[in-house]
């Protein structure tokens, strides 16, 4: 009766997990439907929220820049590089911007700041920045550009005191207003990692598809230890 219990409880918490990956699967699914619809870029005016697709033109602040430790890019170690960014329409607050990956040159030095300093064009969506979890606490630094290991825009204002401390922009295209037929952020080197979600639901349906394969693996070996058991006590 023990076993019987046993298996009863491990097959219900298979199928639970089972149930929980799918859902996550769908969320997410649902989540990705409507970042794909929201593909109208939105000038920079009123109230922004997260997801929210902008295009707006400024200038970014390199001397500022921020990198993003620990990064890694398949299979290679680098950084990403987070700017500044002062637009056009509202020049008394400055956004911090992702544009995207840069390798790690060798002997854990910081890659050189690529020189964006024309006007430029940017498309991005809305977002805050990853909670990541950090092992040692970082302090206040007044060098830049600054290497960190998260982002936190309550920190960064101190040193920067314009910047907007509860949104970043995450970039999808980033065009030169002096040279609009040249990929930016190709001729600075920088590659484009941001993804809407970090699991795809793909991967939600398979963990699913195991998490049940499991707890149908325990019910049928279960019936058949019970069935060999029922069957030596009738002989």
């Amino acid at each position: 009766m023990g076993f019987l219990i046993l298996t009863v409880v491990v097959v219900l918490l298979l199928v639970k997990l089972s149930h929980w990956q799918w859902t996550r699967g769908e969320q997410k699914a649902q989540h990705l439907a409507q970042f794909e619809a929201n593909q109208a870029p939105e000038s920079l005016s009123g109230t922004v929220q997260k997801g929210q697709y902008l295009a707006i033109d400024g200038q970014f602040r390199p001397e500022f820049a921020v990198w993003l430790d620990n990064q890694t890019h398949q299979g290679r170690v680098g950084y990403r590089l987070f700017l500044p960014f002062v637009p056009s329409q509202q020049s008394s607050q400055w956004w911090l911007v992702e544009l995207g990956w840069i390798a790690a040159p060798a002997l854990r030095r910081l890659p050189a700041v690529p020189a964006l300093a024309s006007r430029y064009q940017l498309s991005g969506f809305i977002d805050t920045p990853s909670k990541r979890v950090v092992l040692k606490k970082e302090t206040a630094s007044h060098k830049w550009p600054a290497r960190v290991q998260r982002i936190d825009l309550q920190a960064l204002k101190a040193q920067l005191t314009t910047l907007n401390t509860q949104w970043l922009i995450r970039t999808k295209t980033l065009v030169d207003l002096s040279a609009p037929s040249q990929d930016a952020l190709a001729q600075a080197g920088i590659t484009p990692v941001w993804q809407p979600v970090v699991m795809p639901p793909e991967k939600h349906y398979g963990y699913a598809l195991q998490w049940a394969l499991m707890a149908l693996a325990v019910s049928i070996g279960a019936g058949i230890w019970w069935y060999k058991t029922k069957q030596r006590e009738a002989v």
